[in-house]
């Protein structure tokens, strides 16, 4: 019944309890982020701007990770360090030396902890074919899935070619929170000396399930991670943020226009 009554607020109008409800929840936050998208596989709370292929930076790591994984290549295999990848990397720094060898599950680690671009290069170059046969999977698994507004144009995401709406990030991330191997890296706090690039790693608050950052001066500041909320999974994407502590202040206001929107469904 108290559903339906209907009260006079302020002598201006009859609502409902359902329609007061619905004027207090939160509206969309503003954000720093030309870009942003919260949702999962089921429910979309927030498309800003959503459905744009833009550069995505480092986030392009993910799916780098993604083919190895999907190849099955042995994770125990030595790697060696190469001058190649030095200039596949752009010349960035990095903590792989050239002439050192590491594991494959190792490379992996730096890659998605440390956001090492030595160590993408290293991976796709040692991909069975080479760079050509690693970027042809990189687009076959986004095809497999219809995310079509994937492209791809270096392992790292150092090339402006790397490209993905937030959306289609979003449904990504979503499904590879479902890996065990991405839950164990995401809140790896890190790897030989170099911490975690995602500070939301190191927050015991956020249960965090995957997630990676990224930067370059073609897609700006980004973050896109998975998060679980009481029993759901959703995916919260930030592209094109004005700065590091703005892109950390939008992801914690989707983090909070999510928790808020979750509650008022349960009311």
């Amino acid at each position: 019944m108290e559903g339906r009554r209907r009260f006079l607020l302020g002598g201006l109008a009859l609502i409902s309890w359902r329609e007061v409800s619905a004027l207090t929840r939160a509206g969309p936050p503003r954000l720093s982020a030309r870009h942003a998208y919260v949702g999962n596989l089921n429910d979309t709370l927030l498309a800003i701007d959503a459905d744009v292929p833009v550069p995505i930076a480092s986030v392009s790591k993910l799916i780098t990770a993604w083919v190895i994984l999907s190849a099955g290549l042995p994770l125990d295999e030595k790697v060696r360090i190469s001058d190649a990848d030095v200039a596949f990397s752009k010349q960035t720094a990095s903590n792989v030396a050239v002439g050192s060898t590491w594991r494959r599950e190792e490379l992996l680690e730096w890659l998605l902890v440390a956001s090492d671009n030595r160590a993408a290069a290293a991976l796709a170059r040692t991909y069975p074919g080479g760079w050509p046969e690693f970027q042809y999977s990189m687009r076959a698994l986004i095809t497999q899935m219809q995310l079509f507004s994937f492209d791809f144009g270096d392992s790292s995401g150092l090339s402006a070619f790397n490209k993905a709406s937030a959306r289609d990030l979003g449904v990504l991330l979503v499904l590879l929170s479902q890996s065990p191997w991405f839950q164990g890296l995401a809140k790896r706090p890190s790897v030989g000396s170099k911490m975690n690039v995602n500070r939301f790693a190191h927050d015991r608050s956020v249960s965090l399930l995957a997630g990676k950052t990224g930067f370059t001066a073609a897609a700006g500041y980004c973050l896109a991670m998975a998060e679980q909320f009481d029993d759901q999974v959703f995916a919260l994407v930030v592209l094109n943020a004005r700065d590091r502590e703005a892109r950390a202040q939008d992801m914690n206001a989707l983090r909070q226009f999510t928790r808020q929107q979750l509650a008022a469904g349960r009311r």
